[in-house]
């Protein structure tokens, strides 16, 4: 079986579309003119002109001066979150240009109300664009009327600059009020707690009068238990000679033996020559043994005697020592209990004031920052009107030979597809007939 010629069929099919297009060249001609025509009458004569007005605006950085003086500021994130300050982007602008309150503002200023203009059509006619990379804002607004779109173009712009700088002053205010109440909270804090540390320093038994009786009682102490140490060493001192005193007595005799002349001893002497009728020279070679008392034993008794008085008196001043010892202590230790918990209140003390006074420093120092971004504000806007609307001269649309082009070339296609489903209706027919 001989298999079909593909490029002969496509070749046919060509042709035959050539030759329908030719056939209905009238229709497809017709229809195109019409439409060119329809087109014309309509663009030129049916459609108002649509007029653009456009309007620059630029955007300062006060935003940034803001975020730039909290940076330095050093301020904690606290403090900076509750001064938080709006950040104007782009898109912020995008959306604020329709904020009803400014096109409410734009409508009674202009009385656009007595046009028919409401704030949904006001709405319509604005387009945002910013300029790539600059600051720059460009406000486009389309009216059929042209002096018409100028002056809302100049008014939105206006009203835009007053209302994003008094949102930007309003929020500053704002947060400059916060600062504020709250600088005079954390400064009544601060008032209170060195308040209370005054009371504290104004009451009996103060730290430094503890420290002192503490010190007073460590020295009395020290020098007690200095006595004590002495009187034991003179204790030993003293049983040491007593006992060396105590040898020496028992080597010592009470009395001694003397042997003497008679004519030593006159009343001896006497009573014998009275007695004997002898003369002192005879008795001068007479000789006696006689008992005495000795006096190193009774000076080495008188001595021991002593050391034992002073012994007991120093025992006698070691037991006064030792309970004014066990009194001292008992007392530095009540003192040194008293010291702490008043040494340990004082801290306390001293934790808050300073804790406040970090925070109210803190706070002082955010009021001043808050105080000079406020001042900032009031001079600086956050948008600058640099190029205002003038009257346009030629409207943006509709373009006319864009809209007859277009006309024509759906003309053609519309003549087309209809010359087209003419012929296939026609051969259509013609096969239902022959069957």
């Amino acid at each position: 079986m001989n298999q079909p010629n593909i490029e002969q069929y496509y070749t046919i099919s060509l042709r035959e579309l050539i030759e329908i297009l030719f056939r209905q060249k009238k229709i497809i001609i017709g229809i195109t003119v019409i439409s060119i025509l329809i087109s014309s009458v309509v663009s030129f004569f049916l459609i108002q002109p649509v007029y653009e007005a456009k309007t620059v605006l630029m955007a300062s950085q006060i935003t940034d001066k803001v975020r730039s003086t909290q940076r330095s500021g050093g301020v904690d994130g606290i403090l900076s979150s509750i001064t938080k300050y709006p950040q104007l982007t782009i898109e912020t602008y995008r959306q604020q240009i329709k904020n009803p309150i400014i096109l409410k503002e734009v409508i009674e200023e202009l009385q656009l109300e007595e046009k028919n203009i409401t704030r949904i059509n006001l709405e319509s006619m604005i387009a945002f664009e910013p300029i790539e990379d600059t600051n720059l804002i460009e406000i486009k607004v389309r009216n059929t009327d042209k002096e018409l779109a100028t002056k809302i173009a100049n008014t939105l712009a206006n009203k835009f600059a007053d209302f994003l700088f008094n949102m930007i002053k309003e929020q500053v205010k704002k947060s400059l009020d916060v600062v504020f109440s709250q600088f005079q909270i954390e400064k009544e804090k601060l008032d209170e707690v060195l308040l209370e540390y005054k009371n504290f320093l104004s009451q009996p038994n103060s730290v430094k009068e503890l420290e002192k009786e503490v010190d007073s009682k460590l020295s009395l102490l020290t020098e007690y238990k200095t006595n004590l140490t002495t009187e034991k060493v003179f204790e030993q001192q003293l049983r040491t000679k007593i006992n060396q005193a105590e040898k020496e007595l028992k080597s010592t005799p009470e009395k001694i033996k003397l042997k003497k002349s008679l004519s030593e001893e006159a009343f001896i002497a006497q009573v014998v020559s009275e007695n004997t009728n002898e003369t002192s020279d005879n008795l001068f070679d007479v000789s006696i043994f006689v008992e005495e008392k000795n006096d190193n034993y009774y000076f080495l008794k008188s001595t021991i005697s002593d050391f034992k008085i002073s012994l007991a008196e120093s025992l006698t001043k070691q037991r006064n020592f030792t309970k004014e010892i066990e009194k001292v202590q008992k007392e530095l230790e009540s003192l040194q209990g008293a010291w702490i918990e008043k040494v340990h209140e004082e801290r306390i003390i001293i934790r808050k004031i300073e804790c406040a006074q970090s925070t109210y420093d803190s706070f002082n120092k955010k009021l001043e920052e808050s105080r000079i971004v406020q001042s900032s504000v009031m001079e600086n806007a956050g948008i600058i009107v640099v190029s205002p609307a003038v009257t346009p001269v030629n409207p943006i649309s509709p373009n006319k030979k864009l809209n007859v082009a277009i006309a024509g070339i759906l003309g053609i296609m519309l003549g087309v597809f209809i010359a087209f489903f003419k012929e296939y209706w026609k051969k259509s027919g013609e096969k239902k007939r022959s069957n």
